[in-house]
């Protein structure tokens, strides 16, 4: 326990000390850097806004494009940027969600390794070459990935989810994309999205390590120097409010059935995002002291957990209460769920439940920054969503100041249980 303390004391020193730098390259890319002393590591994020939500019409190209940097560049072949990072113990590596597409890189901080490490990674970012036997490779293993989504009744329910809840916009359909709408996608579209979306003004770089605020600088410009200026790309439209209540239920021969129950969310900027973050950690976030998990699990044992939670996008996101029952007790955890959230929307919490979701999000919140990597994910997520540059700072006193009434009223404004997706699979009993 003392140990604990002496932990928790030590982070929340070494979040308030974090002084995040901030500024512009003369290409435009958005720059946040924090250093880090004590390990002789760098780590750096590229976000680009050119996720599956910029697919367009041809759905999975910007995974595909995302996953296939770092195959081949204009002076070095897959098998030689290997070897060039594993040379210097660089970590390379690629992901992409609906939003956000991130090319990272962990590297040494000593002069001779970083140096390898940081052109090896500009000339991956800027200079990729896509060629056919790549694409047709990562294809291939796209469709091994559809293919087992298809037997995994947790991915149908939240790919139907998502389809559900952001009908008509670009966030409704699966990033990596259908086996139709593969077939479709050639090298050259690859190009033409990495030429639209992967620009200087489309990306936000995140630094965190043991380098000085010159040496940030200077590889900062070195990354952004190597691409196009070019464009920001237009805001997403809002995705739109659901008009009523949709019970979707799909079959599947499972023994258990996959309960979502939810609506449209919030973006980052959204004005009750600070209630409705403690909110939902009290209702259905704090795994098992939630309230949830207490009715439906300690209460009546339907469940082995149960989760809630906001996905914020730079869209709004969606809110969802996520279990996984016996097929013979869906309905009764249904009812259990939505009763729940009802009274939750209709009485405020007690002080006991709202102290207690406090001081875990506060505590946990201290632990959260304490890494590297933790610290890169924020950076990110504040440049990304263009939220405050003292959010982290500012962060546990907006939690502490939050009262039973506020989250009551800010979960009314948003919920409406006239206009819930209740989606299920599984076999109906």
């Amino acid at each position: 326990m003392n140990f604990l303390i002496i932990l928790l004391l030590l982070t929340t020193q070494a979040q308030a000390r974090l002084n995040i730098m901030h500024w512009t390259t003369p290409e435009g890319a958005k720059v946040l850097f924090a250093q880090a002393k004590g390990l002789p590591m760098l780590d750096i994020a590229l976000n680009f806004d050119a996720a599956s939500s910029r697919d367009g019409a041809k759905f999975g190209l910007a995974t595909l494009t995302n996953s296939l940097l770092g195959t081949m560049s204009k002076y070095h072949s897959q098998e030689q940027i290997i070897e060039l990072f594993e040379s210097v113990g660089a970590q390379f590596s690629t992901y992409s969600l609906k939003d956000m597409a991130i090319v990272s890189l962990r590297t040494l901080t000593r002069q001779d390794n970083l140096q390898v490490a940081l052109n090896t990674f500009t000339e991956v970012v800027t200079q990729p070459v896509f060629k056919h036997k790549y694409l047709n490779r990562e294809k291939k293993q796209t469709l091994r990935s559809i293919k087992a989504i298809k037997q995994s009744p947790a991915s149908i329910a939240s790919l139907a989810f998502d389809k559900a809840v952001f009908a008509g916009h670009p966030y409704e359909h699966t990033k990596i994309g259908t086996k139709a709408s593969l077939a479709n996608i050639s090298t050259l579209d690859l190009t033409q999205h990495y030429q639209t979306y992967y620009v200087a003004k489309n990306l936000t770089i995140a630094l965190v390590g043991d380098i000085s605020k010159t040496k940030a600088k200077q590889i900062a410009r070195q990354i952004s120097h190597g691409l196009n200026s070019g464009k920001k790309a237009p805001s997403n439209p809002l995705v739109k409010m659901l008009k009523k209540s949709q019970n979707i239920h799909i079959e599947f021969p499972s023994k258990q059935t996959h309960l979502l129950i939810g609506q449209t969310g919030i973006n980052r900027a959204h004005p009750d995002y600070y209630s409705l973050y403690l909110g939902n950690h009290i209702l259905g976030g704090s795994g098992l002291t939630s309230i949830l998990s207490d009715d439906i699990r300690e209460q009546k044992g339907l469940v082995y957990s149960v989760v809630s939670y906001f996905a914020k996008m730079k869209s709004n996101g969606f809110f969802l209460v996520k279990l996984q029952t016996k097929n013979d007790q869906a309905d009764q955890a249904q009812k259990i769920a939505i009763k729940a959230l009802k009274s939750f929307l209709n009485h405020p919490i007690s002080s006991q439940h709202l102290q207690d979701g406090k001081d875990n999000i506060i505590g946990g919140f201290a632990l959260e920054t304490a890494s590297n990597a933790s610290i890169l994910t924020y950076l990110s997520i504040i440049g990304f969503y263009d939220l405050p540059f003292d959010y982290l700072s500012r962060f546990t006193d907006k939690i502490r100041n939050i009262s039973a009434k506020d989250i009551q009223m800010a979960f009314s404004r948003l919920i409406d249980m006239d206009k819930l997706i209740i989606l299920s699979v599984g076999q109906a009993q």
